[in-house]
């Protein structure tokens, strides 16, 4: 039986992992240093000011070894593959991610679906003729071109459209990847991602509100954005993430209402809204 959202299991939840985090995690526990007490929440931290600082967002007893283990940024793909269904899309349906370099990854998740890596022009390959056939091996793992098959593409809009030549023998369901300022102000399809926290959060289809993937992540109200916690992942720890721009250039930050979130009247779980 599905899990039923509770507003105080998803509080106590948060409380739990702040607590740990500043037991055991050198980035939290500095801030306790910087305050000269201890805290009762961690200072939210724009994204941007996490590069870097992967051997401090690790507990002390599992510290990150780049010298034996990829980057932990990578992120888990069973994020993406939530954030898609929450999104409306079918589970089944192979996914092609637009990225900046090539990612060795087949399936999001043990249960699929495939999955495969595209890249964008501008990619970090030897020159343009590698990186388009990059992108037909991976269509080709997909099931697509050659079949025809229906793939679901994901990315920012600027890179899906750069893609769209190259998918023209596909049947791509192309889904936008956005900030989650962008995601309220402007509600459209798509799933919310940053490049720290991965995807978080998606725009459900009936409703149109920006849905929080709350059995993984928290997120409260924090000055013009939203703090947001990954609740179950350990390496690296992530709490009070500003995930919209904040100190990032370029990036989409909000300009209209305060940051709020609530809980969906049609769906019973937490939405990043304002007010």
């Amino acid at each position: 039986m599905p899990v039923r959202f509770s507003a105080a299991r998803w509080e106590r939840a948060y409380r739990e992992v702040v607590a740990s985090a500043f037991r055991r995690v050198p980035f939290y526990r500095d801030q306790w240093v910087a305050a000269g007490r201890a805290l009762a929440e961690p200072e939210p931290t724009p994204s941007a000011a996490l590069s870097g600082q992967l051997h401090r967002l690790c507990p002390f007893a599992r510290p990150f070894d780049p010298s034996r283990e990829p980057s932990l940024w990578i992120g888990d793909g069973r994020d993406l593959r939530d954030a898609l269904a929450l999104a409306g899309a079918s589970r089944r349906t192979p996914v092609a991610e637009v990225r900046a370099a090539v990612l060795d990854r087949r399936a999001l998740g043990p249960r699929g679906p495939r999955y495969g890596a595209l890249l964008a022009p501008g990619a970090d390959v030897v020159d343009e003729d590698r990186r388009r056939a990059l992108n037909a091996a991976a269509l080709a793992l997909l099931g697509a071109p050659a079949q025809a098959g229906q793939v679901i593409v994901v990315g920012e809009r600027a890179a899906l459209e750069a893609l769209g030549p190259e998918l023209d023998d596909v049947r791509a369901h192309a889904v936008e990847r956005m900030t989650a300022a962008s995601a309220v102000q402007d509600p459209r399809p798509g799933v919310l991602y940053d490049p720290h926290l991965g995807y978080f959060a998606a725009t459900h289809p009936a409703c149109g509100r920006a849905h929080l993937l709350w059995r993984r992540f928290h997120a409260r109200p924090a000055g013009r954005a939203w703090a947001v916690t990954a609740l179950r992942r350990r390496r690296p720890v992530l709490l009070d993430v500003l995930p919209d721009g904040s100190g990032t250039p370029g990036a989409t930050t909000l300009t209209t209402g305060t940051p709020a979130t609530a809980v969906c009247a049609d769906h019973g779980t937490p939405v990043l809204t304002t007010h």
